[in-house]
């Protein structure tokens, strides 16, 4: 009941700060997952958030917010414009901030590629959780760092990791199919450990390089902001060195 009430508070706060950005907005990012849903809903009650949300071009991070979109009758697209967008908002499965750069693992929903780049392509992005995500570092929950790969690199990038040291595994047991876990672009998940094994810039270094990587769920300095709800009803913002974003902008 109080992590739900957290994610409430959150997703209210946050409304609270993209009002004005939404409803100027020509072109706007949703994420993916169930802080977002919320988010859409609150939005989707109001009339004047509603009207710009449909009458505006709203650009989806996974089918699975595409579909939620268009339940609400707004027209959404799978791709990321030319200009870019003038405002996305997104969760995440772990945050900290460091040094004002805001730090996020994401991809538990498998949409982490498809969020890197719109965040990347917005020129405001705001990240939405309650309180059982924040950590003082990256890691200390255990949380896995999800990876996109192509099935050709698969087992070589399972070797690799496994010589780093890195627990690596394919994600299955989904309970909608048999078999790995595959991201809207057809790539396989697998969920990595790198804590206390590989430096975070590290890890993230070795990841971008890597042939057959797609992408992978570290974030780091993307945000704008991150809004954290709390179970007793207080919020705290986290406004973030912003280090990440399409220099076309």
């Amino acid at each position: 009941m109080s992590a739900n009430y957290a994610k409430q508070v959150a997703a209210e706060k946050a409304l609270n700060l993209l009002r004005d950005r939404i409803a100027e907005a020509e072109k706007i990012g949703v994420g993916t997952g169930s802080t977002v849903a919320r988010i859409v809903e609150l939005i989707m009650d109001d009339p004047e958030l509603a009207r710009a949300m449909k009458t505006g071009r709203v650009y989806a991070s996974s089918l699975a917010t595409l579909l939620m979109l268009r339940r609400y009758g707004v027209e959404a697209y799978s791709y990321t414009p030319r200009g870019g967008l003038d405002v996305y908002f997104d969760g995440a499965d772990e945050v900290a901030a460091e040094d004002g750069e805001c730090m996020l693992v994401k991809g538990r929903g498998a949409a982490m590629v498809r969020e890197k780049i719109l965040a990347y392509n917005s020129r405001y992005t705001v990240i939405v959780v309650d309180e059982s995500k924040v950590s003082s570092s990256l890691g200390e929950r255990g949380k896995p760092v999800p990876v996109e790969v192509l099935e050709y690199a698969l087992e070589a990038l399972l070797d690799e990791l496994n010589v780093l040291g890195v627990r690596a595994e394919v994600r299955s047991s989904c309970g909608c199919r048999d078999g790995p876990a595959l991201t809207d672009n057809f790539g396989i998940v697998v969920d990595t450990w790198p804590w206390g094994v590989v430096g975070l810039r590290q890890y993230e270094a070795l990841l971008d390089r890597l042939p057959g990587v797609v992408g992978h769920g570290l974030f780091i300095g993307y945000a704008d902001t991150v809004v954290v709800g709390r179970g007793d009803g207080g919020v705290t913002v986290y406004r973030c060195r912003r280090t990440r974003r399409n220099p076309a902008l």
